[in-house]
């Protein structure tokens, strides 16, 4: 998704706004550009493409960008196809201006700005931001033209503008991140921490409706009643260092060796050998509610809903309630009914996933009690439901998500067992099984990643894989297809295996590889050995992750036996680096897939 910088203060703005914008690559992007104040004036360089071709291209032009004021975007194209004109900075001769989100009523100001003579040049959202702004400082100065556009916008947005009279950049925020980074005789801003880390570990989060105005030695916030407050610094005591690649060829192959660890490093605050559970503080919920909760409704986006929908059967049996799983982009045009015993969960690993704050938002007008799961600490999510659990799963960098999805699924499986635990359920032998997962999952890593490699170099010049499971398996079954088509844009489906004969069976031929989920504890076994009978009667391949062969099977995974409701902890694995290393032998962009984003901040 876009990502924005911003820096003012002694040293060249350059160094830091590309630094910075090199940092939010992992967003995923498809343009660039910086606007930097010189000689009274504003410069700007934008390109379609990478960093590397923004930094290339400054040099080429030669444009003089030595101020030490200025603002700098990655574009993730809404409004318009990724091109030089669509990129951003948007600037007239008075202001420049860098946007993250959308502006619902752009046509109409388009309209209102047409009336006055005023056109676009692009065919983006954000030039109408300058535009108006531009059109207010004819009559304002700086500060009050800037609210006054402001005022004037509907939707999403965090903006940074920079202007020719003044040496103040000025910020905007409403319902997408945006944070101010706090140096010596410098301020920043960014939309993501990770930007400025290396600079600074003290920030300020602002809040929807804020505006705010930063040099290099002051801060000055109005909150949505434009009233002057101070917004409390924070110190986050995090490292860049853990977002490098360690040796590893791609982000995402790190992070699903690191799988281990985010789960490792999730549970071990939150149990201890001898038992014992600590949720209490952190869910900060009447016990008695949790104890009479009559429902569990659980709303997520891609991979966040497939953690939610793998942890459906363990919550159910151990709250001993009904667990409903919605897609967010469907769940917030619903009607869905709600009792007050309910309990609504959203995830979202960065906290800012806009269909699922949408959700929250719904819930909470509902007067539901809401805990959210995420992996950004200070997100809008975060902040938003009554509390939240945070998965510690660490920066991931890689577009697919990997480990976000384990953690996600430990805290899932953590918060059954306390809510079994209160309704008198004993989880001793789950919360010991909980704390041995970490080295097996390390163990599953490790005998899997050279078998799995072997597979994907023969498999990988095929078309279309279906992948198919029963029970747990199945919303595993389909993780794993999400993750093949989003890094190696190979056509995937995931299908419970009992429905083959409904539909998918049609598809099976020698050139559709089916990838079959099954360990041998899971009830349904031997009805799924069925199912792989009928594809190998169809001259179908087989892939097969188990912990028992079968001689039907052409290729065999084997992974370790588990208890069956912790399986998919461990078969996710496999089915992660089998995507890894198809788009591997395929030659493509892991890290960075064509047309997704990280942090998904609009509908």
């Amino acid at each position: 998704m876009c990502g924005i910088v911003g820096y003012v203060g002694n040293d060249k703005a350059i160094n830091i706004l590309l630094k910075g914008l090199s940092a939010l690559e992992y967003r995923g992007y498809d343009s660039a550009g910086v606007s930097i104040k010189v000689n009274n004036g504003i410069n700007t360089v934008k390109t379609k493409g990478r960093i590397m071709d923004l930094a290339s291209l400054i040099i080429e032009e030669q444009i003089d960008l030595s101020g030490n004021i200025g603002i700098g975007h990655t574009r993730w194209a809404t409004h318009g196809i990724p091109s030089t004109l669509n990129a951003h900075p948007h600037y007239t001769d008075s202001v420049s201006v860098v946007h993250n989100g959308i502006i619902e009523n752009y046509r109409e100001l388009e309209e209102f700005l047409k009336k006055k003579n005023i056109y676009k040049k692009t065919d983006t959202d954000t030039e109408i931001i300058a535009l108006l702004i531009d059109m207010f400082l004819k009559k304002f100065k700086p500060k009050e033209a800037f609210e006054k556009a402001v005022a004037k916008l509907e939707g999403s947005f965090s903006i940074a503008a920079i202007f020719k009279e003044t040496d103040t950049i000025m910020l905007a925020k409403k319902d997408s991140p945006l944070v101010i980074g706090i140096g010596r005789h410098a301020t920043y801003t960014a939309s993501d921490i990770s930007a400025l880390i290396d600079h600074t570990n003290k920030f300020i989060f602002l809040e929807d409706g804020d505006i705010a105005f930063i040099d290099k030695e002051n801060i000055k916030i109005l909150d949505h009643s434009r009233k002057s407050i101070k917004r409390e610094i924070k110190t986050i005591d995090w490292s860049m260092e853990s977002a490098k690649k360690g040796g590893y060829k791609h982000f995402m192959i790190k992070e699903i060796a690191e799988e281990a660890e985010a789960v490792r490093n999730t549970i071990q605050s939150r149990i201890d050998a001898n038992g014992n559970i600590y949720l209490n503080d952190e869910i900060n919920m009447d016990e008695s509610f949790l104890k009479n909760i009559d429902g569990i409704t659980i709303v997520a986006c891609g991979t966040s809903y497939y953690a939610g929908f793998s942890a459906k059967t363990v919550l159910e049996k151990f709250t001993e309630v009904p667990v409903n799983v919605e897609i967010a982009s469907e769940f917030r045009y619903s009607e869905p009914i709600f009792s007050k015993h309910n309990l609504f969960i959203v995830i979202s690993q960065s906290g800012e996933t806009a269909d699922t704050k949408e959700s929250l938002k719904f819930a909470k007008s509902k007067r539901i009690k809401t805990i959210s799961i995420v992996n950004v600490k200070e997100s809008a999510i975060a902040r938003m439901a009554d509390t939240c659990i945070y998965t510690l799963a660490g920066p991931e960098i890689s577009v697919a998500s990997t480990k976000a999805f384990v953690s996600q699924l430990s805290v899932l499986y953590m918060l059954a067992f306390y809510i079994g635990k209160l309704k008198g359920k004993k989880i001793d032998k789950e919360l010991s099984m909980l704390l041995k997962l970490p080295g097996i999952m390390e163990k599953t890593f490790k005998m899997t990643n050279d078998r799995i490699k072997t597979v994907a170099e023969k498999y990988h010049p095929y078309k279309n894989f279906l992948y198919i499971g029963r029970g747990l398996m199945y919303p595993i079954a389909l993780e794993g297809a999400l993750k093949l088509k989003e890094i190696s844009y190979i056509h995937a489906e995931g299908y419970p295996a009992g429905e083959m004969k409904h539909g998918p069976i049609a598809l099976i031929d020698e050139n559709t590889p089916s990838v079959i989920i099954s360990p041998d504890k899971e009830p349904f076994y031997s009805k799924t050995l069925s199912n792989a009978e009928e594809i190998k009667a169809r001259s179908g391949k087989i892939i097969m992750l188990s912990d028992k062969n079968s001689d039907m099977v052409d290729d065999f995974i084997e992974l370790e036996e588990i208890e069956y409701d912790f399986s998919p902890f461990i078969y996710v694995i496999p089915l992660q680096l089998l995507a890894y290393y198809i788009a591997l032998y395929l030659g493509y962009d892991i890290d960075q897939p064509r047309n997704l984003a990280k942090s998904v901040t609009v509908e």
